[in-house]
C-alpha cells in the first residue's frame, strides 16, 4: 500500500514537471515564430528563353553564352523566345550587368533605377550592347529571335566581364501585393547570363570592408557591412564571421556565420548582421569581421557609430521589434527554469508536510488509545476494589447476625 502511495506521488510530480516543460516549449515557439510566411504559389512561366551559341563558345556543355573575345570586335548576339502560353505576348528582353545581391548571391536581374554600379567596374556589359531593352509580340506557340550588336573596346580587359539577358512580361501585373499601403509587383524573370573573357590569365579576388550602417532588413533590425570585391573574378564558397562589440569591450553582443557566399566580378553587397529584433541602440561599436574562400583570408575591424536619429527612426519603422531591450530567448528559459524549480520545490516541501502530519496524527491517535486503556484498567480495578469492599462487608454483617 505504501508502494502504491509513493508511486503515486511521483506520477503527480512528473505531471507537474511535463506541463511545465509544455507550457515552456510553447512560450519558445510563441518567441521565435515572429512572422507568418506568405501563402502565395509562384505561378508557371508561360514563356521560354534561349540562346543561340556562337562558334566562339568556350564551353559547349552549358546553354548560356561563354565567349573568348578580342579587343575591338563585333558580334551579334542571338536569343529565342517562346510563348508557350494560350495568349499573344508582349515579352521584353534586357541586357544586365552582373551584381552580388544582399543573399550573398549572384544577381542578373534587372535593377532598380536608383541602383548605382560598383565603383571598381571598369568595363559594363550594357556598355558593349547597342541599346537597351527589345520587345517583340510573340503569338501562342510561336518563337522569335531576338539579336543583339555588341561591339567590345579597342582597349584590352583583363579578368572577366559577366552579364546577362533578362526576358520578362512588361505589362504583367498579375502578382502584385499590397503591403503597408505600398504596392509590390513581383515579376517573373527568365535569365540567360553571358561572360566575356579575352585570354586564361589568372586573377585573385581582393576584398574590402566599405561602411557598416545600422539598416532594417526585411523590416527587421539589423546593422549591414559593405563588402566589396574590387577584381574582375567571380567566386564563390565564400565564408564571413562577423561579430559585434561595444566599442572597447571584448563582449561580443551580436554575431553571425554565413558560408557558401559568392561574389560577381567588381561587385559589392551589404552583409547582414541581423539585431535578432531588438531595439538599435544608439552608442559606438566595432565590427569584427573575417572573410574566407580557399587559402585567402580577409580580416577586418572597423569601428561604427549608430546615431540617435538612426536609432528611432529605425526602431520605430521595424516590425516585431521586442521592446525589452537585452532580453533574448534565453532569459525566458532561465525564467521557466526557475518557476520549474520553484514549483517542484513546493510540491516537494508540501508532500513532505503532508506526511509528517499524518505521523504526527498517527501518534496522536496512539497516545489517545493508549490513555483510553489505561482509564479502562483503572475504572476495572476500581470496581474489583469496590466489589471486594462490599463482599466483606455483606460477611461481616452475616457473621454479626449469628452471634
Amino acid at each position: 500500500m505504501k508502494y502504491v502511495q509513493k508511486n503515486g506521488q511521483h506520477n503527480i510530480l512528473y505531471l507537474v514537471i511535463f506541463s511545465i516543460f509544455i507550457g515552456l516549449t510553447f512560450t519558445i515557439n510563441s518567441i521565435s515564430v515572429s512572422a507568418k510566411e506568405s501563402n502565395n504559389d509562384n505561378q508557371a512561366f508561360d514563356f521560354t528563353m534561349s540562346a543561340e551559341l556562337p562558334d566562339n563558345q568556350q564551353n559547349k556543355d552549358v546553354t548560356y553564352f561563354d565567349l573568348k573575345v578580342r579587343p575591338g570586335d563585333k558580334q551579334d548576339l542571338k536569343l529565342r523566345v517562346t510563348n508557350t502560353g494560350k495568349k499573344k505576348k508582349k515579352i521584353r528582353v534586357t541586357p544586365t550587368n552582373a551584381k552580388t545581391n544582399q543573399n550573398g548571391n549572384i544577381d542578373y536581374s534587372i535593377p532598380p533605377k536608383s541602383y548605382k554600379q560598383d565603383s571598381s567596374l571598369k568595363n559594363p556589359f550594357t556598355t558593349f550592347v547597342e541599346g537597351g531593352s527589345k520587345i517583340v509580340d510573340v503569338a501562342p506557340g510561336k518563337t522569335e529571335d531576338v539579336v543583339f550588336k555588341m561591339t567590345l573596346p579597342k582597349q584590352p580587359f583583363k579578368g572577366l566581364v559577366l552579364g546577362g539577358f533578362v526576358a520578362d512580361l512588361p505589362d504583367d501585373k498579375s502578382n502584385a501585393e499590397d503591403t503597408k499601403g505600398v504596392k509590390i509587383v513581383n515579376k517573373f524573370q527568365v535569365v540567360k547570363a553571358i561572360m566575356l573573357r579575352e585570354d586564361d590569365g589568372k586573377v585573385e579576388p581582393e576584398l574590402k570592408l566599405n561602411k557598416i550602417k545600422p539598416a532594417l532588413v526585411n523590416y527587421h533590425t539589423a546593422v549591414t557591412a559593405n563588402i566589396q570585391n574590387i577584381e574582375p573574378v567571380m567566386f564563390g564558397k565564400l565564408k564571413i564571421d562577423a561579430k559585434i562589440t561595444k566599442k572597447g569591450s571584448d563582449r561580443v553582443i551580436k554575431s553571425t556565420v554565413a558560408e557558401n557566399q559568392e561574389m560577381a566580378p567588381n561587385s559589392n553587397y551589404n552583409f547582414p548582421i541581423m539585431w535578432e529584433d531588438e531595439p538599435l541602440e544608439a552608442g559606438d561599436y566595432t565590427l569584427k569581421m573575417t572573410a574566407s574562400t580557399g587559402d585567402k583570408k580577409w580580416p577586418f575591424t572597423k569601428n561604427f557609430n549608430i546615431s540617435e536619429s538612426d536609432s528611432n527612426k529605425l526602431n520605430k519603422e521595424a516590425v516585431n521589434l521586442n521592446k525589452n531591450q537585452g532580453f533574448s530567448i534565453w532569459g525566458y528559459v532561465l525564467i521557466a527554469l526557475v518557476i520549474l524549480l520553484v514549483a517542484a520545490g513546493s510540491f516537494i516541501f508540501y508532500k513532505k508536510k503532508m506526511r509528517n502530519k499524518t505521523v504526527q496524527l498517527s501518534k496522536t491517535k496512539k497516545k489517545a488509545t493508549g490513555s483510553s486503556k489505561k482509564t479502562v484498567s483503572h475504572t476495572s480495578k476500581t470496581k474489583k476494589s469496590s466489589a471486594g469492599a462490599s463482599t466483606g462487608k455483606t460477611k461481616k454483617k452475616k457473621s454479626s447476625d449469628k452471634k
